[in-house]
């Protein structure tokens, strides 16, 4: 976006030049254009990238929340096709023991229509009221998307919508200047294992993997999703829960238990895609060498029923090193 602008310029300068024939120089110019024009992420490295924020109404409804809660939601872009959609709640976390589901609908708020992009969940027990979701769409798609977003009460209570807003093509977002991402991010998994428990969900448990993808020089990405089906193939099966799993990463290694660091995003129960990420303020070196572990629970009111389990950082005995997260560096994504 920005070294075609200044192609432009620097093509202005060669056709000025009278000092050397035309003809010699189109060659260099033509070189110009070819070294502008960013090989994986077209995005220029020194730039920030483009962010967009719209606010979302509280809405009255015959829930557990009753007058509703107002929250905004952000656009960030990663890359030529990914954008991290960020909510974020205003009074932060609701205090409730259930998580908040989130969706971008079709069409505008007073129209209504179907679940076009499943969101993170916001965890109502602690966390900031804060989740992410990495979309695979672009910043200009989202921007102009003819949508709006609900957040609801929980998985078990849809219709009770506590947050909505228009999105996209139908609302005014305030433009930001947003993420400046590092040149090559880079990016590790770790395995999460299936843990038995005496729920009434998944008792023999869901295996995992949790992944950190370095964005700035203080700020991570963390994703995390259950493989349900077991066939290694992630992002294909709903846990068909009616309910979020919360997610956390816990001090000390799992063997040894601790209290809870950071809190992750839910996973929606519903979600086909069975995954979730939240926009950690930590760097990528502080995660990736950390004294912890992550925990996944059946439910916010069932936190004792661990369904997957694994250590990471400095207690894991050697991540998955992506070789780059993708975004405004290139790379394979986020």
């Amino acid at each position: 976006m920005f070294f075609r602008i200044h192609t432009k310029f620097s093509l202005m300068d060669v056709f000025r030049t009278s000092t050397l024939p035309i003809l010699c120089l189109l060659p260099l110019a033509l070189g110009v254009l070819a070294g502008c024009d960013s090989s994986d992420s077209g995005m220029n490295a020194d730039q920030p990238l483009r962010q967009v924020s719209y606010d979302l109404s509280a809405q009255s409804n015959d829930g557990a929340l009753s007058d509703g809660v107002s929250a905004t939601a952000t656009f960030r872009e990663l890359g030529p096709n990914q954008t991290l959609v960020t909510l974020e709640l205003d009074g932060g976390a609701t205090n409730t023991d259930v998580s908040h589901p989130a969706h971008i609908h079709n069409n505008s708020a007073s129209e209504g229509g179907n679940i076009a992009i499943y969101l993170s969940p916001i965890d109502g027990t602690g966390g900031g009221g804060t989740s992410a979701r990495v979309v695979d769409r672009s910043f200009d798609q989202l921007a102009d998307f003819d949508g709006y977003i609900n957040i609801h009460q929980s998985a078990a209570n849809l219709g009770n919508v506590v947050a909505q807003g228009n999105i996209g093509a139908n609302a005014d977002g305030q433009t930001s200047e947003g993420f400046n991402v590092v040149d090559n991010p880079q990016s590790t998994t770790y395995s999460l294992s299936a843990s038995s428990n005496d729920g009434s969900v998944a008792p023999d448990g869901i295996p995992g993997q949790v992944t950190f993808n370095e964005v700035t020089n203080g700020m991570t990405i963390v994703t995390w999703k259950l493989d349900v089906d077991g066939d290694e193939q992630y992002e294909d099966d709903a846990t068909g829960a009616s309910v979020s799993h919360p997610a956390h990463i816990h001090n000390n290694s799992a063997s040894e238990g601790g209290n809870i660091a950071i809190y992750l995003s839910p996973v929606d129960g519903t979600d086909p895609a069975a995954r979730s990420s939240k926009l950690v303020d930590r760097s990528y070196d502080n995660l990736t060498s950390f004294d912890g572990y992550v925990n996944v629970h059946q439910s916010a009111a069932k936190l004792g029923n661990v369904v997957a389990q694994g250590d990471i950082g400095a207690n894991a005995s050697g991540g998955d090193d992506g070789g780059g997260g993708g975004g405004g560096g290139g790379g394979g994504g986020y």
